[in-house]
C-alpha cells in the first residue's frame, strides 16, 4: 500500500491545547516537524491540515496518539451497558462530541462529567470499586500489547494518574476525528473499522511508545537530534536539517512515528494482525503494529 506522505501526531486533551506535535516523513525518507502558524497547534487545525493535503490529492497515512474508541463488553457494549443504542465507533464519537456541550477546539472535559461516561471512569483517589480487576476497563488490542510485550497502554478510563492518563486526549481525539471525516468525506478511510480502498487516505491509532521500543530497544523518551538520527536510521529514515538540536517529547514521539509508520506501512501482518476481528475493529479499533 503506498501513500505520498507519513505523519505522526502527539496528541493532548488539555485545553488550550499546548503538546500537540505533528511531523512528516514522504517517501524519500527525510522526516521533519510540522511547525504550527502560530506558537501551537490547535486541535482542530491539524484536522484542517490533514484535509487540505488530501485536498491536493495527495495519499496520507496518519497516525495519532489516541484511543479511538472503548472498551466493548460482550453481551453489555460500551459504558457498563448505559447507551444500548451505541452500538459502534461512529456512533461513539457522535455520543462523545454530543456530551462534550460544544467545547472549543474539541475539547472534551464535559464529558467526563455526563452520567453516561461519568461512572465508568477512575477520577482519582484508590482504586474504585467498579473498577474490579480492570478486564472491562482495557480494550482487546490494549490486552495483546501486553501480551506481546509491545507495551502497556493505559486504560481510557483511568485517569487517576495525570501524567500518565489518555482519557481526555482520546475524547477530545474522538471529536476531531468526526470533525476530520466530515471534511475529507470518502477519500479518507478510518482504519481498521474501514478497510482503505484505492486512492484513499488513512488515519489510524498510534502507539509511539512501540516504534521507540523497536529502534532502540526501550521506551525512553528522545529529546535530542543524535539520538533521533539514531532512531529514524532503523526505520531507513533521515532527519530534516529543520530539526533542532534539542526538542521536547511531543515532537520526538511525532518524528518517531511519521519514521516507524513510513516503514510498518509496508508489513502486510501490520494490516491484519493476530486477534483482530470484524467486530473488533468496528467498535474498538486497534494500534497499528500490535499483533503485526
Amino acid at each position: 500500500m503506498e501513500f505520498d506522505l507519513f505523519v505522526g501526531i502527539d496528541w493532548t486533551g488539555a485545553q488550550p491545547a499546548r503538546a500537540v506535535a505533528v511531523a512528516a516523513c514522504g517517501p524519500s525518507g527525510v522526516v521533519l516537524p510540522v511547525w504550527p502558524r502560530d506558537r501551537y497547534w490547535r486541535r482542530q487545525e491539524v484536522a484542517d491540515w490533514i484535509a487540505a493535503e488530501i485536498a491536493t490529492g495527495r495519499r496520507i497515512l496518519a497516525g495519532f496518539d489516541f484511543g479511538f474508541a472503548m472498551p466493548w463488553v460482550d453481551g453489555v457494549g460500551y459504558l457498563d451497558g448505559r447507551v444500548p443504542d451505541v452500538a459502534d465507533m461512529f456512533a461513539l464519537w457522535d455520543l462523545i462530541d454530543q456530551a462534550s456541550a460544544g467545547g472549543e477546539d474539541d475539547f472534551a472535559g464535559a464529558a467526563v462529567h455526563d452520567p453516561r461516561l461519568f461512572p465508568s471512569f477512575w477520577i482519582n483517589g484508590p482504586t474504585p470499586a467498579h473498577w474490579g480487576d480492570g478486564s472491562t476497563k482495557r480494550r482487546r488490542v490494549e490486552t495483546v500489547a501486553a501480551e506481546t510485550g509491545a507495551g502497556t497502554p493505559v486504560s481510557l478510563f483511568k485517569l487517576a494518574a495525570a501524567a500518565k492518563q489518555v482519557g481526555k486526549a482520546s475524547l477530545a481525539g474522538m471529536r476531531t476525528l468526526k470533525r476530520l471525516r466530515s471534511l475529507a468525506g470518502d477519500r479518507l478511510a478510518v482504519w481498521p473499522t474501514e478497510q482503505p480502498g484505492p486512492g484513499q487516505s488513512v488515519v489510524m491509532e498510534i502507539y509511539p511508545t512501540l516504534f521507540r521500543k523497536q529502534a532502540l530497544g526501550g521506551v525512553r523518551k528522545i529529546t535530542g537530534r543524535a539520538a533521533m538520527e539514531g532512531a529514524v536510521a532503523h526505520f531507513g529514515c533521515t532527519l530534516s536539517p529543520d530539526l533542532p538540536e534539542q526538542f521536547d517529547d511531543h515532537i520526538g514521539d511525532a518524528i518517531i512515528t511519521a519514521a516507524g509508520l513510513s516503514r510498518l506501512a509496508g508489513q502486510a501482518s501490520a494490516w491484519n494482525p493476530a486477534g483482530l476481528t470484524p467486530d473488533i475493529a468496528r467498535r474498538e479499533g486497534w494500534i497499528f503494529g500490535v499483533g503485526a
